[in-house]
């Protein structure tokens, strides 16, 4: 009997010893086994509309030279640009572009006509690099009554120069404004068309190199005023680089929309900690003089985020435009166009906003 149970309790310690070696072997082997990798986007071809300059369209050249779309699963990204934030607008309504970025006067002008879409990231404070130059026959913004002033409709010069005469005493009434894209104000500047030009860089730079045989001069520009007898730091208003998107594209791509996010925010996070590198693609990029692009680059404030300041901002110049009548009907941003979920899951501590 005693040689039974000595028997048994060996054979139970053996299959006790067994069933601990296979439990540790198991965990070994599930330790051992690669992660499972998070979901890549729904979509992995897809257009982002831009502008071609530096503070709007920049980041997005950024990501496409440094491989920040692919490195997302972005593989077949392509940023397609534009001459002006509302050269974009057919094409996103037409659904060729699934991102589309300008500053933020474009998006509440089509937000205002009844286009869809929802801001899911403001990614620079682009006030710094719009002004206003002048011709020779220019030297107080009460010159420019009776005189054409070129800027392009629509976009943020459209309210900067309303502003512009409202701050310095020009009345806006007896200023014929002429609608122009930005290549096209340039030569009307150039050429003695029009005797003021509301734009932002890298055309502001070239007006003032094309015609700086021809007295063309800065008005105002980066918040300081060159006017004679108002000299000095002016700022006069407030612009955002910003991101949307089609809700419906959100809806059903809301990865897609991550990724996009992610890939900005590497580009913006590439460009403020390597100035010098970024310098040299922007100025290839643009065809522009690297010592005049490294000082538009400074005077833009590059970074990703939603916070009250911004959308308060945003909210000003819903309520600015509607003053001004250049929209009919008010956009309640953080009611119908604010989306803050993308944001908070690719860099949550970047959103300081309900939305």
């Amino acid at each position: 009997m005693r040689r039974w149970l000595s028997v048994w309790s060996l054979s139970v310690v053996a299959l006790v010893a067994a069933l601990v070696l296979a439990a540790a072997c198991t965990g070994q082997q599930e330790a051992t086994k690669p992660q499972a990798k998070a979901a890549g986007p729904e979509v992995t071809a897809l257009a982002v509309g831009t502008t071609a300059d530096p503070q709007v369209g920049g980041p997005w050249i950024i990501a496409r030279e440094k491989g920040f779309f692919a490195q997302e699963g972005l593989t077949q990204a392509e940023v397609k640009v534009f001459p002006s934030g509302p050269a974009t607008f057919p094409a996103f309504v037409s659904g060729d572009l699934k991102g589309n970025t300008h500053a933020e006067q474009p998006m509440i002008t089509q937000a205002a006509g009844g286009v869809k879409l929802k801001l899911v990231g403001v990614y620079a404070d682009i006030t710094g690099v719009h002004g206003m130059v002048g011709s020779a026959r220019v030297k107080t913004a009460k010159d420019l009554e009776g005189k054409k002033v070129a800027l392009q409709k629509a976009s943020t010069m459209d309210w900067y120069t309303k502003n512009f005469c409202k701050t310095f005493a020009c009345d806006i009434s007896k200023v014929e404004v002429v609608n122009m894209p930005p290549a096209e104000g340039v030569t009307a500047l150039v050429n003695g068309n029009v005797d003021g030009f509301a734009i932002w860089q890298p055309f502001f730079s070239r007006a003032l190199q094309a015609g700086k045989d021809k007295g063309l001069h800065p008005l105002h520009y980066n918040n300081t005023s060159f006017l004679v007898g108002a000299e000095g730091p002016r700022k006069i208003h407030t612009a955002y680089s910003i991101l949307y998107v089609a809700p419906e594209f959100l809806e059903k791509n809301p990865r897609t929309v991550d990724a996009i996010l992610r890939a900005l925010d590497k580009a913006v996070t590439f460009i403020n900690n390597n100035q010098a590198e970024t310098v040299k693609i922007f100025a290839k990029e643009y065809k522009q003089p690297e010592d005049e692009m490294d000082g538009i680059v400074r005077a833009i404030r590059y970074g990703l985020a939603l916070n009250e300041e911004r959308v308060k901002d945003i909210e000003g110049m819903v309520d600015l435009l509607l003053t001004e009548k250049l929209i009919k009907e008010k956009v309640e941003i953080r009611k119908d166009i604010l989306d803050t979920a993308p944001l908070k899951r690719v860099k949550p501590e970047a959103v300081t906003v309900g939305g």
